[in-house]
């Protein structure tokens, strides 16, 4: 989103609180109980804008905020802790008269002029996998901004090989580097001083990868789906508080098969916002990922089906129906009623109007969940 764009964007706000919130460690499971879900109602056109400036601290009674940035077709999320940020993936889209890099480099700006505290410094970048629709802006990034930590699968394959192996290189030279492969990632999820380097007073998030890099192929994988870079992607979760958050990067069915089976058993994959994989292709979601998950908010990094060209929305069919119909079934709580474009397959799409919190940069635009103490989110949107 172009910044002179940032004082002009429309809001659609919803309160949703957590059934039966409480404080968890990242193995802890979700305390049982049902609570009714009073949503706000939505703004009326123009009548609520959301400006970065205008967002209150993370601080009190805010625990944490998730910032999924309109990157096009691509993914960069940004989460804002009471002392740090952190980024995962570098988006996006370039092209048809969309630029990821000036959306990032925008966003990310409006928000270290609201965060000066943090001087324009990121705590860690996660890049998920090599892919260069996750990779493309890193050289950028790193002349723009300060980084103290970097985190990847360690691969240097794929469209965004170059961009990795150059980060990896820089990082092992700068900065503190650690590389996460699956073998060492334990059931309940790995952590280090590199994966969490965030330690707030007011909060100590927790930060963990569930997956990385795989060195031998898994037995049932196919030789495809062990070269597809996709299914070697870090899976991120953030915890704080009561808040819990899940980034996949790309994973696919062989990798969120191989993820639900180291970690069965525990509590791993149950969180409440969840960016849904691979940009809502229709094998970046199962019922069995969704049931272990149990999101109540659901985020997806997209494009817009607007611009019809290669290596877009559009061209991919992102989202899909089948995984709009999957989270309908789950457990997401409602949202103001939003009308969208989902793909029957690539470069179909039609029409649907969605009342779940299911969020999307393809057609909301930035989109930023605050966490509360209380175990309750704000979702905000903007276009």
């Amino acid at each position: 989103m172009a910044s002179a764009t940032l004082g002009a964007l429309l809001c659609v706000v919803v309160l949703l609180p957590l059934l039966g919130a409480c404080a968890r460690d990242p193995i802890g499971p979700r305390a049982p109980g049902d609570s009714a879900i009073a949503d706000t109602p939505p703004a009326r056109p123009g009548a609520d804008r959301f400006e970065q400036a205008a967002l209150p601290p993370i601080a009190g009674e805010l625990v944490a905020r998730m910032h999924l940035v309109d990157v096009g077709q691509g993914a960069a999320t940004l989460f804002e802790l009471p002392c740090a940020a952190i980024l995962v993936d570098t988006g996006g889209e370039a092209g048809g008269g969309f630029s990821a890099r000036e959306a990032l480099h925008a966003y990310l700006d409006a928000f270290f002029d609201r965060r000066a505290d943090l001087a324009r410094t990121l705590a860690l970048l996660v890049i998920t996998h090599p892919h260069v629709d996750h990779t493309r802006n890193i050289k950028s990034l790193i002349d723009d901004y300060a980084v103290e930590n970097v985190v990847t699968d360690g691969r240097t394959s794929g469209s965004g090989g170059s961009q990795q192996k150059w980060l990896q290189s820089w990082a092992s030279d700068n900065v503190h580097f650690e590389a996460v492969q699956s073998e060492r990632v334990p059931a309940g999820g790995l952590t280090s001083r590199v994966i969490d380097p965030v330690h707030c007073k007011e909060i100590d998030p927790e930060v963990h990868a569930l997956w990385g890099s795989v060195a031998e192929r898994p037995i049932g994988w196919t030789k495809d789906a062990f070269e597809d870079e996709n299914n070697h992607s870090v899976v991120v979760r953030i915890d704080a508080g009561p808040a819990s958050f899940l980034v996949g990067g790309d994973l696919e069915t062989a990798g969120m098969n191989a993820v639900l089976a180291k970690h069965r058993g525990t509590r791993a994959l149950d969180v409440d916002v969840l960016e849904i994989n691979h940009h809502g292709s229709d094998n970046g979601t199962s019922r069995p990922w969704l049931d272990a998950a149990s999101p109540v908010v659901a985020l997806v990094a997209v494009g817009s089906p607007e611009r019809e060209a290669m290596w877009t929305a559009w061209a991919y069919g992102h989202p899909r129906r089948s995984v709009l119909d999957l989270l309908l079934a789950g457990s997401l709580q409602s949202r103001p009623p939003v009308t969208l474009q989902v793909a029957a397959r690539a470069k179909t799409f039609e029409t649907v109007t969605l009342s779940r919190a299911f969020y999307g940069t393809g057609w909301d635009g930035d989109v930023v969940v605050t966490a509360r103490s209380d175990g309750s989110y704000r979702v905000q949107t903007r276009r």
